[in-house]
């Protein structure tokens, strides 16, 4: 469960700004559920991101994907001596200077724990990680400090963390986290951090490809038929849904490679590979003849629902954490909805804890489909460039009021500044 995930001076966020999944007082279980943890009770079944092109939405994602990123991989695929891939706030010396600094805190196996690092293009300067375990005070498992002056680094370890701390120490690079390195070196206690980031899903604006969707259809029959009831919820006329296989040939593949990355590819590779080809079966007339259709003869909307079918009922199915930028990217206004509604939603024993996060620009969501605590506002200052992150919670709108109107009229602010046509001249 994502509780907040947080940054400072990351691209275009110059100041600390904060996304929290904490419900307000008053959101019903058809937008929030009950977490059993005292330190976040309620959380929030969905977070919306409305703002202007350029106002820092997809920036706001990718500083959460590089975060999940760098707890996974930052030991084992850099050397010592790289450069971390750092972003900082460039339109002042002071921010261009200065580390970035990202947290999330999250709820695992009945655990609160809150996990950080600040970085640069050399080092990692800070990374802590406190927990609060079930009926427990909090423990500040880890402190770590890199000196600015010395470079010196200081490790401190709480009395509940068991394992090899010197050689997590001895074997973890300034440019790596010990998160990562630890886990590597088989510590149980930092395990859940890394755990939770490699569960967590990214989808990036340009979708996936569905190449997961059609191999879960593919073998499992059940899924299948969820995944064709999708579809027909979204007036997507399939009847049924056939995967053919392709054969790639690997020497045919290696010719339209440049030599670069042909010397790196590994030694050992398979001769072929199978990539699955997905069909939608149509039935004009309900009962006449079935035509498939391979999916890249479908729509770009119908290409992007079914890619998203299969990570999201694994999601739903799993009670994982889904982060997708743009949503609404062609897909059509009840589409959305459609994907929305699966996360917000209320049933008799629904003990559904699934959580999306969203960015997106169809303002038709504000009518029904969200609540007034799930929406979240990015705007630029015009002088600094420095984008913010404000819960429209904030603006204390009224139970009954009218979200869509409030917004497209400003009355939060997260809207674009137009310019007349006749001003334009």
């Amino acid at each position: 469960m994502l509780v907040a995930f947080s940054l400072t001076n990351s691209a275009c966020f110059r100041d600390h700004h904060e996304l929290s999944m904490e419900a307000v007082k008053g959101t019903t279980h058809r937008f929030a559920f009950d977490t059993g943890v005292r330190q976040a009770p309620r959380l929030n079944r969905v977070a919306a991101i409305f703002g202007p092109n350029g106002s820092g939405k997809s920036r706001f994602v990718e500083g959460l994907r590089f975060a999940r990123r760098f707890v996974l991989n930052s030991s084992r695929e850099s050397q010592a001596g790289d450069e971390i891939p750092y972003e900082p706030f460039l339109f002042k010396e002071e921010s261009r200077e200065s580390p970035t600094a990202f947290e999330t805190t999250f709820v695992r196996d009945g655990t609160l724990y809150q996990y950080g690092f600040e970085v640069d293009a050399v080092r990692v300067h800070r990374e802590w990680l406190l927990a609060w375990p079930p009926g427990g005070k909090m423990r500040r498992l880890l402190e770590r400090l890199a000196h600015p002056d010395t470079g010196k680094e200081e490790y401190k370890f709480s009395q509940y963390v068991r394992g090899s701390k010197s050689v997590w120490r001895d074997n973890t690079r300034p440019n790596a986290l010990l998160v990562s390195t630890a886990v590597q070196l088989n510590s149980d206690t930092f395990r859940p951090v890394v755990d939770w980031f490699r569960e967590l899903r990214i989808i990036r604006s340009g979708g996936l490809h569905p190449n997961y969707t059609a191999s879960v259809v593919d073998n499992d029959q059940e899924t299948k038929q969820r995944v064709l009831k999708l579809l027909r919820a979204a007036d997507i006329s399939a009847a049924d849904v056939e995967v053919d296989k392709e054969v790639i040939d690997i020497a045919d593949l290696k010719e339209r490679l440049p030599p670069r990355l042909i010397e790196e590819l590994p030694k050992h590779v398979p001769t072929t590979l199978e990539r699955p080809r997905p069909k939608l079966v149509h039935r004009p007339g309900g009962s006449g003849a079935a035509h498939a259709l391979d999916l890249e003869r479908e729509s770009d909307g119908t290409q992007r629902y079914f890619g998203f079918a299969g990570p999201w009922l694994d999601v739903l199915d799993n009670d994982r954490v889904v982060v997708v930028d743009e949503l609404d990217r062609s897909l059509h206004p009840l589409l959305v909805s459609s994907l929305v509604q699966q996360f917000n939603k209320e049933a008799d024993g629904d003990q559904c804890r699934a959580q999306l996060v969203i960015t997106v620009h169809d303002v038709t969501l504000l009518q029904e489909a969200l609540d007034r605590g799930q929406v979240w506002l990015t705007e630029k200052d015009r002088e600094t460039e420095a984008a913010s992150l404000t819960p429209l919670s904030d603006y204390r709108p009224r139970k009954d009021e009218a979200l869509m109107r409030g917004y497209l009229g400003g009355r939060y602010g997260g809207v674009p500044v137009t310019v007349r046509p006749e001003a334009l001249g």
